[in-house]
């Protein structure tokens, strides 16, 4: 009998590795958008406004590639970094729709102006993130090994709340409990830097920049965050339960080339309908 259950088991396993393998066809469309999500931020260029200006590094592959099947059951979007030596400080996320349509969102990761140009033309002029970089205050100093600052940045992450109003109500985003993207950077005085999502399912609604920095002066090494919006909805975030930072709707608002926060339609596709 031990022997029968043995096998049975292996069997039934065998079966559920072969069903949670994509077929041939799915990988091909998955290939597919994303070589199209990666056309779209291959046309991208960013920069800061520093005199002379510094061009900024895209991370080459998305840091996220994300679905929301609560939004719509065929849609699907990627997240890329631009990052200044090894430090982020712009996002942007293609994302294909069902309709037919390519959009993407822009976001901001720096206290300081950017600038994003495509096709030749400045579309995007930033002039901060969503929130500039703040102390966080009241925490323990940043530990001495990596393994255990993976801890810190995990337990920091979960005293911000995040609530986001979609189709009318109030829900809490989820937090991404696995970094997004990590780096250290001596020049800028980061020994440690972690960015996190929170999200609707897998699609990230805020980002959550914590970093481990090195006063120049006194060496003492202090914990900052960043946040930075990636949802046309309102938005509010706590820090242990105080409300710290609140948004409302993008498209309820004047929009500008300025905003710390983009979202537009840009292009047609047709995958979803081939794939």
């Amino acid at each position: 009998m031990k022997t029968i259950d043995a096998a049975l088991i292996c069997l039934l396993t065998l079966a559920s590795s072969f069903a949670d393998e994509p077929s041939p066809d799915a990988e091909k469309g998955r290939r597919e958008r994303l070589e199209l999500m990666k056309e779209v931020v291959d046309d991208v260029s960013l920069e800061t406004s520093d005199e002379p200006p510094k061009e900024l590094t895209r991370f080459e592959n998305p840091v996220l590639r994300y679905t929301n099947p609560v939004t719509s059951a065929f849609s699907e979007g990627a997240l890329f970094l631009w990052l200044d030596g090894k430090r982020p400080l712009a996002a942007v996320s293609p994302s294909l729709r069902d309709n037919g349509t390519i959009w993407w969102e822009l976001t901001s990761l720096s206290d300081g102006p950017l600038k994003l140009t495509r096709d030749g033309a400045v579309v995007w002029k930033p002039r901060s993130c969503s929130r500039k970089s703040e102390l966080l205050k009241d925490v323990p100093a940043p530990a001495e090994t990596a393994s255990s600052r993976l801890t810190q940045f995990r337990t920091l992450a979960r005293k911000f709340q995040v609530r986001e109003e979609r189709r009318g109500q109030w829900q809490d985003g989820r937090l991404l409990t696995q970094p997004l993207y990590r780096w250290s950077d001596d020049k800028a005085g980061v020994i440690d830097g972690a960015l996190f999502g929170y999200a609707e399912t897998t699609d990230p609604e805020l980002l959550l920049m914590i970093e481990a920095r090195r006063d120049s002066v006194t060496r003492e090494a202090q914990w900052y965050f960043t946040l930075a919006k990636m949802t046309s909805s309102p938005v509010t975030v706590t820090l242990n339960e105080r409300e710290i930072w609140s948004v409302d709707g993008y498209w309820k608002n004047p929009r500008a080339p300025t905003d710390p926060y983009v979202e537009a339609a840009i292009g047609k596709h047709e995958l979803f309908m081939k794939n």
